[in-house]
């Protein structure tokens, strides 16, 4: 009897995935302020509910405190900075804080504060957002520029002249550099008004606005909008 070879089905070709291969693990948050504890500025990092989450070992240095004794505790009971004439600039609805919350990003600017021994120092700081689960956290750089300060504008930082009032080579004496606009939008910045505000009031553009807002702080030499209002009010600007 004749042997019926039977044909062997071909093997079934696998198919192939729809499913995109996950991409290289994303970079989070927790890997971006690992960043920031590679540089020599003082770095503190704060999130969305106000508490320190991260304190280099060059904030230890500028300020005296170890990370064991700031982390988890809230920026303003931390820092407790003053602007230039010692109104209160750290607190819990600080306008940094505020501009966060909003996406904008705040201008550099000076403040003063205490180290752990007691002793004033001036502070340049920067910010740096970086998004987070929760909302913005929101990362300091601030470095010691008191001595330098002092060399600019005695007055200004702790073992100036004490008497509040601009020096002769103020840019404050020569309020003729302001352009109208610019005086106008001093005077908004005054009444506490916000970019967005202050672009709809003028009925110009945001950047516009932020043009101009850069312009005034170059022209006073100051680093932030509260400064800028404060040195206007002492000088008689608006």
């Amino acid at each position: 009897m004749a042997r019926v070879e039977r044909r062997r089905k071909p093997a079934p070709v696998a198919r192939r995935s729809r499913r995109r291969r996950a991409p290289a693990a994303a970079v989070g948050s927790t890997d971006v302020l690992d960043l920031f504890t590679r540089t020599t500025d003082g770095v503190m990092a704060v999130d969305p509910a106000c508490r320190v989450i991260l304190w280099n070992r060059a904030a230890e240095s500028v300020l005296g405190y170890s990370a064991a004794e700031v982390l988890g505790r809230a920026c303003h009971d931390v820092v407790r900075g003053r602007d230039a004439v010692g109104n209160l600039f750290c607190h819990p609805h600080c306008s940094v804080l505020t501009m966060a919350r909003r996406d904008e990003m705040a201008h550099a600017y000076d403040l003063t504060t205490q180290g752990k021994d007691g002793a004033e120092r001036r502070l340049n700081v920067s910010t740096v957002l970086v998004p987070g689960a929760g909302g913005n956290i929101v990362v300091h750089l601030f470095r010691d520029v008191t001595a330098a300060r002092r060399e600019r504008h005695p007055e200004a930082v702790p073992g100036g002249d004490g008497n509040g009032a601009p020096s002769a080579s103020s840019p404050a004496d020569a309020p003729g550099q302001l352009t109208a606009r610019e005086r106008e939008i001093l005077c908004l910045m005054a009444r506490g008004e916000g970019t967005q505000a202050m672009a709809r009031r003028l009925f110009i553009s945001t950047a516009t606005v932020r043009n101009h807002t850069q312009s005034i702080l170059t022209k006073l030499a100051v680093h932030s909008r509260l400064e800028a209002v404060a040195l206007a009010f002492r000088s008689g600007i608006i």
